[in-house]
């Protein structure tokens, strides 16, 4: 491999890690955002906020026996959604901080492998 060769394929790996790679990990992390969004339900229970938990069939009780069911059932209906609504805020925070980790190694990564290649040259010539 002569020395033209070897700069061309550094200069071909910097525009491919600094270009395409970056847009490619841009697409990565959005299909996560995408799967966190689905998997969730995120618009489904937005929708459906203050529906009841469950619909009890209460056809012989009172008017106010009724009205205390479907009332604790809608309660406990939004405290669910509320509890996986905040799982789902929990998975974005976490997949934001992961990402933005994941984007600053993949930007410095390259300086630090050459970086240490100097060091470990320079230490075998000392």
């Amino acid at each position: 491999m002569n020395k033209m060769s070897f700069l061309s394929f550094l200069l071909q790996y910097f525009v491919w890690h600094y270009g395409m790679a970056l847009l490619d990990f841009l697409r990565v992390a959005s299909n996560f955002y995408w799967c966190i969004w689905n998997y969730f339900s995120i618009e489904l229970l937005a929708r459906s906020f203050f529906v009841p938990w469950k619909r009890l069939n209460e056809a012989h009780s009172g008017f106010l026996a009724r009205a205390i069911v479907i009332l604790v059932m809608r309660l406990i209906g939004i405290l669910a959604r509320l509890s996986v609504f905040a799982a789902a805020t929990i998975s974005f925070i976490l997949l934001t901080i992961s990402s933005v980790i994941a984007f600053v190694l993949w930007i410095v990564l390259p300086f630090v492998v050459v970086l240490l290649v100097i060091v470990g040259i320079r230490s075998l010539l000392l």
